[in-house]
């Protein structure tokens, strides 16, 4: 069911819609983001933008940076995860925030959203340093989502640059060649370990890629999901790229 319908700046018609206890944005038919108040693990790809920050120590996650926010789900979901934590989101579409704020909950003082293109934000940021980063910055092309830049070595080096000495660094990536042709599967920018999320009903590849060792994900993943009371089972493939 619609609940909310506005225009955004290009024209394009964003909807909050509920399913069930759900919230789902879409933009121009879209789907962007969906955030269930009371499920941790919901099962769909904006779970795989967070789930790598469990491979951190809980407490190392004070300064989050989200570059594009949708709907603020996963915004949400980090602000559960570590309450304590500033958790920055950068959206182009004034739209996007205004409907994050309103419907999805993304508010108060720990979660501060900007309007900003993310390339203009990260040049000028002259601020600390992030023990987080979170690239999901896509855009919708004949009614299918598409990076907006490649994570090619001059946009990898500029995050990690603003990333924390032990920070992460997590992207969305289309397809598994798009993933492939990036800075993010190597260590070439200092990267000590690197994985893949991926869940078998979408294209889509998860990078999370740790400026520190981080071994044994997968278990180390289930093991902190099962504080939650959540279980991982097998509905994400999570592998060890170096």
């Amino acid at each position: 069911m619609i609940i909310a319908q506005k225009t955004d700046e290009w024209g394009q018609v964003c909807q909050v819609r509920s399913a069930g206890a759900s919230l789902r944005l879409y933009t121009d038919g879209i789907f962007h983001s969906q955030y269930h108040p009371h499920r941790l693990l919901e099962g769909n790809l904006w779970d795989l933008l967070w789930l790598p920050s469990l491979l951190q120590p809980q407490q190392s996650i004070k300064r989050v940076l989200v570059l594009g926010v949708g709907g603020g789900a996963v915004v949400r979901k980090l602000n559960r995860l570590y309450p304590w934590a500033l958790i920055v989101g950068v959206d182009l579409s004034q739209v996007h925030l205004a409907l994050a704020r309103r419907y999805f909950g993304v508010r108060g003082g720990h979660m501060p959203l900007y309007c900003a293109d993310a390339v203009a934000f990260m040049k000028y940021y002259r601020g600390p340093g992030f023990d987080l980063i979170i690239d999901d910055l896509f855009s919708g092309s004949a009614g299918e989502p598409e990076r907006v830049l490649p994570m090619d070595r001059a946009w990898c080096r500029v995050l990690t640059q603003h990333l924390q000495p032990n920070g992460l660094l997590v992207a969305n990536f289309g397809s598994h060649e798009e993933y492939k042709q990036s800075a993010m599967a190597s260590t070439a920018e200092g990267f000590h370990s690197g994985y893949t999320l991926q869940m078998p009903q979408y294209e889509n590849i998860f990078a999370a890629c740790y400026l520190s060792e981080v071994r044994n994900g997968a278990a180390l993943m289930a093991t902190r999901l099962a504080n939650y009371g959540v279980k991982l089972g097998d509905c994400v493939n999570i592998k060890a790229v170096f």
